[in-house]
């Protein structure tokens, strides 16, 4: 007769441990991946909203000094930016842009600024 002792194998508190163990570190990953693709997420707004921001400005830039305005427009998936123009900001012959994109990511309002002076050329 055999000892017990002397039985190889796992006993049933061993493999519940196990597991236990097991699962925990399953969780724990897939928490991190999920933080990590909300996270992914949120940068790829911020960057589109950068980018629309930029985009505005540069546009304004291709513009004539004179012909520089307000205004504003609004993409099918929810940005939208605005921009002013103030004239004689902050020196004579000089204006000052600002441009505001906003966006959702949530439930929260998100937004990005930019805030530039162009000046007048004029030709010697």
């Amino acid at each position: 007769m055999r000892r017990i002792e002397q039985q190889k194998g796992f006993t049933i508190v061993e493999v519940l441990v196990s597991l236990m163990i097991i699962g925990l570190a399953a969780t724990a990953t897939a928490t991190g991946m999920r933080a990590t693709t909300n996270h992914l997420g949120s940068s790829e707004l911020q960057a589109r909203g950068i980018a629309l921001t930029q985009e505005a400005v540069e546009d304004l830039r291709t513009l004539s000094y004179d012909t520089m305005q307000a205004g504003s427009t609004t993409t099918t998936d929810g940005f939208r930016t605005a921009w002013t123009v103030e004239a004689d900001n902050p020196e004579p012959m000089m204006k000052l842009i600002t441009a505001t994109t906003t966006w959702n990511w949530r439930g929260e309002e998100q937004t990005y600024t930019i805030h530039t002076v162009y000046s007048q050329v004029t030709p010697n």
